[in-house]
């Protein structure tokens, strides 16, 4: 059986929501949802549509709350205007003529400048249309950093329909003016066949590229990904670990740390825990793995396919334990 997981953005929240929904439903609908410790009925958008078995759920689905109904737009501003702590329509009425200004006079920095502003806007579906609407115009001149933006709004499905070929194409734009994260995600569109079959070839082409360019931690962990497991290259467990450490050492920051951090922590928890390409290490393969695992579970509300990860850690963790105990007696 396949349950609709939607991923809900409730008004005055800046966090996404897992919320079943029991009939047929779009992204970017407005719905009313039980939300908090109290379920009092809030109002939220549709960010993303799933479906998925209860295995590969994010969250159990006995634990999951369900949408109530889906609302008109009508009811959704007239509950967000009567919400002290939502925008008022006088501000969004000012932030939509600002960024007219932009568009009327084709002041591509100034829709840039904009859109990158209010891209978090989602609870306002009148700005993040403009959001759209600049990062479209400013892709018709070439400008990869909007084609970028743009491309993992389809990628995502952030207030539009998902789509991976429409990000795909819009990833080349941006990494033909070789920017290190359109690289990326150009490897994992190829490697995952997210617009296309699985080319591994073509993955492995964008991996390398943002590896030897940038150094950039994602790429590493991907190619470690691929020698490990003997795609495309021969298989090399030794070369991948090397290769998981270096993305290790290669994370620039907090930010990308909370982002990748617990994958290649997992990984390298993984080979030091089996003695894959390294000596083993129970106790440091413990630790390793613990961290990522907090990382998956911090995770859970915005990534529909950590589920399986979490599930993995923690079988790993077992197996680390009970090799630890058994050292002990």
């Amino acid at each position: 059986m396949k349950y609709r997981y939607c991923s809900v953005l409730p008004v005055n929240q800046h966090t996404t929501y897992s919320y079943i929904a029991d009939f047929d439903i779009q992204v970017h609908a407005f719905v009313e949802i039980p939300f908090g410790p109290h379920d009092s009925l809030t109002q939220g958008v549709v960010m993303a549509v799933t479906e998925c078995t209860a295995k590969e759920a994010p969250f159990p689905v006995e634990k999951t709350k369900h949408i109530t109904r889906e609302i008109t737009k009508e009811e959704f501003f007239k509950h967000l205007r009567s919400n002290s702590t939502s925008p008022s329509s006088d501000r969004i009425e000012e932030e939509l003529a600002e960024v007219e200004i932009f568009l009327a006079e084709d002041d591509y920095d100034g829709m840039m400048q904009w859109a990158d502003q209010h891209f978090d806007c989602l609870d306002c579906p009148p700005l993040m249309e403009k959001v759209l609407e600049c990062y479209e115009r400013c892709v018709e001149q070439n400008n990869p950093e909007a084609a970028l933006s743009l491309g993992s709004m389809y990628y995502n499905g952030t207030f539009v329909q998902r789509d991976y070929k429409k990000a795909a194409a819009l990833y080349e734009i941006a990494a033909k003016a070789g920017d290190s994260q359109a690289l990326t995600n150009l490897g994992y569109c190829y490697f995952y066949g997210r617009h296309q079959e699985v080319d591994y070839a073509k993955a492995m082409q964008y991996f390398m590229l943002g590896a030897l360019l940038y150094n950039d931690a994602n790429c590493l962990y991907k190619l470690g990904d691929m020698y490990n497991s003997g795609l495309f290259v021969p298989k090399n467990v030794i070369y991948g670990f090397k290769l998981y450490e270096r993305a290790f050492h290669a994370i620039k920051n907090e930010e990308e740390d909370s982002a990748i951090g617990a994958d290649i922590r997992f990984r390298i928890g993984k080979a030091v825990l089996h003695g894959e390409g390294i000596n083993k290490d129970i106790p440091l393969a413990f630790d390793l793995l613990s961290h990522a695992l907090s990382g998956f579970y911090a995770r859970r509300k915005t990534d529909p396919f950590v589920g399986s990860l979490i599930e993995k850690t923690k079988a790993l963790i077992i197996e680390a334990e009970e090799k630890m105990d058994q050292e002990i007696i």
